[in-house]
């Protein structure tokens, strides 16, 4: 991942928790403590979209470290040692060479420049020196922290084959690929130059060309070596040119820009003022793609590292009582790395609980479980690291209640339906069919009918001098209604019996 490192401008006095409210000096970028000389600052990390923006604290202090000379005083130029992951500044207040780690460990003293005085620096990765200027001083150090770096003053340079070319300053500096590159001010002529040194870390002589001159100003110089040019800021505009040679000399941008940074790797370049805020970003070929919100005291320069997860650990006591809120934790969470701890509720249940972000103390309501995180953020080359705690929260003094038992459910059988009790019906009296006595008249005859002797009056049908019996077969003597049907049945029998008398009457 490729970032942007700077130092960025404070608006307000530099607030450090071991600095405390009385350090024997104090900046807006830094603080110093008196006695035993520690000293702490900061340097920003930024990605080129602007996100990812994250804060690395610098403690330099004794001991262990040799070195007091933390950036606290601001400075406005860095270089980054890729190879080794290291960041190095010169200061001007009490003038040194120091480097730090990109997580803000191991911070180190390379050597002392001298007093005063404005400071340039440049490293090739994984070089084994380190060129600094102090006006138009140039020299050489080592890479790393000498054994005795307070008499570490470096090695003078000289340059040659410049012929009758001065300069009185330099305004910046760049190493690629065994050659420095300087951005000086000419001495006569009122113009700017880049001069092109070929390295060569067995001598003092170092032979030297002029790659671009007759510019107006160049404030800055960096080098492309994907793309084979160099660029600077002129004030007003962003300038390129070829880096073999310097030819194909072009107008990128035009703007207020003091200064221009390439970088291939992401296709873009990141150009701005000194003390100014949101620098801009353009592609390759100076297109604004849009701007950074940042605020840099020095130029940010790239740096590419790959981010190590910090681990976090924390075992605090998770058995918490309703009546202890709020609760300290028994314990804090601590992190591999460098990242400051914030903690936050991911899951508060039915607690209500909540958490200090800084201290950790937890406040509830309610019995449950509540999840809180602690979180290390991402510093330097270190990324986020996070651990969860769930805090199981009860109240002992609450009462228990023992659930009703509930009974299991009757059931009730159907109700038995009881039939009705049978009818008998009353038994049937026979009515014997009555011999029928008809006085006789004249001319009367006498007639047998089924053994029965009748003597009628003349002239009468024999048959209607017996009464008929009712037939009983087949009849249902269970039932009342048939007894009924026998008694009409009967009645107009009868009826019938008399009207066939009145006929025969009349």
């Amino acid at each position: 991942m490729t970032k942007l490192v700077f130092q960025p401008s404070a608006t307000t006095s530099f607030n450090d928790p071991v600095c405390g409210s009385s350090p024997w000096y104090r900046t807006n970028n830094g603080c110093v403590l008196n006695t035993t000389y520690h000293s702490y600052s900061s340097l920003n990390f930024v990605n080129l979209d602007g996100t990812g923006l994250t804060t690395m604290r610098i403690d330099c202090t004794l001991p262990p470290n040799t070195n007091w000379q933390a950036p606290w005083e601001g400075v406005s130029r860095l270089a980054v040692d890729q190879a080794r992951n290291r960041v190095i500044w010169e200061t001007s207040f009490e003038p040194g060479i120091s480097s730090v780690d990109s997580d803000g460990t191991d911070c180190g003293l390379i050597g002392n420049g001298g007093y005063y005085g404005a400071k340039r620096i440049a490293i090739e990765s994984g070089s084994n020196h380190i060129y600094s200027t102090q006006y138009t001083n140039l020299r050489r150090f080592p890479a790393v922290a000498g054994s005795s770096p307070a008499s570490e003053s470096g090695t003078a340079l000289t340059l040659t084959g410049l012929g009758s070319f001065a300069f009185n300053a330099v305004n910046d500096m760049a190493v690629s690929n065994g050659k420095l590159y300087m951005a000086v001010n000419a001495t006569t002529g009122g113009t700017s130059a880049i001069i092109e040194v070929t390295l060569d870390t067995t001598a003092t002589a170092q032979a030297a060309r002029l790659l671009v001159q007759g510019e107006t100003a160049v404030k800055n110089v960096q080098v492309d070596a994907t793309n084979g040019h160099i660029y600077w800021g002129t004030g007003t505009t962003v300038r390129r040119a070829v880096l073999t040679d310097g030819s194909g000399l072009t107008t990128v941008a035009t703007g207020s820009f003091d200064w221009a940074v390439p970088v291939p790797s992401e296709s873009r370049i990141i150009a701005g003022q000194l003390g100014t805020a949101d620098p801009t970003v353009m592609n390759m070929s100076g297109t604004t793609i849009g701007t950074l919100a940042i605020d840099a005291r020095s130029i940010p320069i790239p740096i590419v590292f790959t981010l190590t997860s910090q681990t976090v650990t924390w075992s605090p006591n998770t058995s918490l009582v309703l009546s202890g809120s709020p609760a300290t934790p028994s314990a804090l969470a601590m992190s591999s790395g460098p990242g400051s701890i914030q903690y936050s509720v991911t899951n508060a249940g039915t607690t209500g609980c909540s958490v200090n972000q800084t201290t950790g103390i937890l406040t509830y309501s309610s019995t449950g479980t509540c999840v809180v995180r602690a979180t290390a953020g991402a510093s330097g080359n270190f990324g986020e690291g996070t651990a969860d705690v769930s805090f199981v929260i009860t109240d002992p003094n609450a009462s228990t209640t023992v659930p009703a038992t509930t009974a299991a459910p009757v059931t009730t059988a159907a109700p038995v339906t009881t039939a009705a009790p049978v009818t008998t019906a009353a038994p049937v009296t026979t009515v014997p069919s009555p011999a029928s006595t008809t006085s006789p008249a004249s001319g009367s005859g006498s007639q047998s009918n089924g053994g029965t002797s009748t003597t009628g009056a003349p002239g009468l049908d024999s048959t209607a001098t017996s009464t008929p019996s009712l037939p009983t077969t087949g009849r249902d003597t269970s039932s009342g209604s048939n007894a009924a049907l026998w008694l009409v049945t009967l009645g107009i029998a009868m009826i019938v019996i008399g009207l066939r008398r009145r006929s025969t009457a009349g």
